[in-house]
């Protein structure tokens, strides 16, 4: 049997590792290795290299060209005339990638192309793909609105080249009823829920040596958020929670765990504390690897995004280790929990909301020992990545079985 060789680009430009890199890298493992081998580009080095290169695949650094602008002039007329020079050097721009990333397919004998963000980005690629004959599909694990798409030149690009896609992988339905909301015309839109891996996520390292490590009480009550602190992912929420709670728990524990890349957040969010008397009850950990052995450490984790959250892996994460989870009811989230049976929903930016909601569990450890051990079933039942693997692949055959014969090699670049 011939192995199919597989292109994945991972779009991110600056190195931060979140979901989409985790459910690649997954996705990397669980391969059929006997018919598939993975052939990996990052724009960037990452701390992930290794494992994807221990799961079997090739990887590449390939840094994308730094976007061709004409200074910003003053003069509204000067602007105006600058314009159609923007956008001829954009075609120009694409093209001149399009054809480089070409050439690398042809060198890696490439037979289909798989981009893991979304369909407003890796452009480049989808003109390689096109221009070789080869099969591209992308993931779209975005919500794409009106903050993705501004109109203008990059949404006329977007549409174009969606069109031309072969397939187009949702995480959640929420994610591909936003393309359509966009108008984004696809041959072939199919939602596929991330999937998560029973036996490659447990916690380690004991609560007790976790506490000591943040200097938690031994009885305090502990809630959190997992994920990067930005804006979006409504850590504020979390923290005025924190202080409502601390009138019934005044020991009580908020942690943050994640990095902060949007570091004006990261200052509102100090000020905060301080501001509601709660800077010894909440806890920024910072970036953690050992995800598992935090998220096990929470008696209640908390999901707090403020628009919509396209899926919602932590929620898998925490579900899996039988922790009770209260997320906003927007977004994937829907279509993961249903309310009072594998969690609880509460509406957005609502902290007297999710601080009942939280009390009450906090109350009961029975209720919280009954929606652990529901949850974990529910995700062993839909979310494994066994079940995610299944789909893609059935997607894989699809396509490649409408190739005449394999990409043939060519001479290097």
């Amino acid at each position: 049997m011939q192995t199919t060789r597989i292109l994945y680009c991972e779009s991110n430009k600056d190195g931060t590792i979140g979901g989409s890199y985790h459910s690649l890298l997954q996705l990397v493992q669980r391969l059929d290795k006997n018919r598939y081998k993975p052939i990996v580009v990052f724009y960037t080095p990452n701390r992930l290299i290794p494992a994807f290169e221990a799961a079997g695949a090739d990887v590449h650094i390939a840094p994308p060209t730094a976007p061709l602008r004409f200074s910003q002039a003053q003069n509204g007329w000067l602007r105006k005339c600058l314009v159609p020079l923007q956008r001829a050097a954009r075609f120009s721009q694409l093209a001149f990638e399009g054809i480089r990333r070409a050439r690398f397919l042809r060198r890696e004998r490439i037979d289909l192309v798989h981009l893991n963000n979304s369909v407003h980005l890796g452009h480049d690629w989808m003109l390689a793909a096109r221009l070789l004959r080869i099969p591209c599909m992308t993931h779209q694990r975005g919500i794409l609105d009106e903050t993705r798409l501004r109109g203008g030149l990059a949404e006329r690009l977007t549409r174009y080249h969606a069109r031309h896609l072969d397939a187009v992988i949702s995480i959640s339905d929420a994610v591909s009823e936003s393309l359509r909301g966009r108008g984004i015309q696809c041959r072939h839109i199919v939602t596929i829920h991330n999937g998560i891996d029973p036996d490659g996520f447990s916690a380690r390292a004991s609560t007790d040596s976790l506490r000591r490590a943040h200097d938690i009480p031994a009885e305090a009550p502990i809630i959190g958020v997992i994920g990067n602190v930005k804006g979006w992912k409504g850590q504020e929420t979390a923290v005025r929670a924190t202080a409502l709670l601390k009138r019934h728990h005044p020991e009580i524990r908020c942690l943050l765990v994640g990095d902060i890349p949007d570091k004006a957040y990261g200052e509102r969010l100090q000020h905060l504390r301080r501001e509601l008397d709660i800077t010894c009850n909440v806890v920024f950990t910072g970036f953690k690897d050992e995800v598992a052995d935090y998220v096990s450490l929470l008696d209640v984790m908390l999901h707090t995004s403020v628009t919509p959250e396209p899926f919602g892996r932590v929620l898998l994460e925490g579900m899996l280790l039988q922790r009770p989870v209260i997320a906003t009811a927007i977004g994937g989230p829907l279509e993961i929990i249903e309310h009072g049976k594998h969690g609880f929903l509460v509406p957005p930016n609502d902290p007297e909301a999710l601080a009942r909601t939280a009390q009450e569990l906090l109350a009961s450890p029975e209720l919280r020992r009954r929606i652990g051990q529901t949850a974990r079933a529910h995700v062993l039942e839909r979310f494994t990545i066994d079940h995610n693997l299944r789909k893609t692949e059935a997607i894989y055959q699809r396509l490649l079985s409408r190739l005449p014969q394999p990409v043939q090699p060519a001479g290097a670049a």
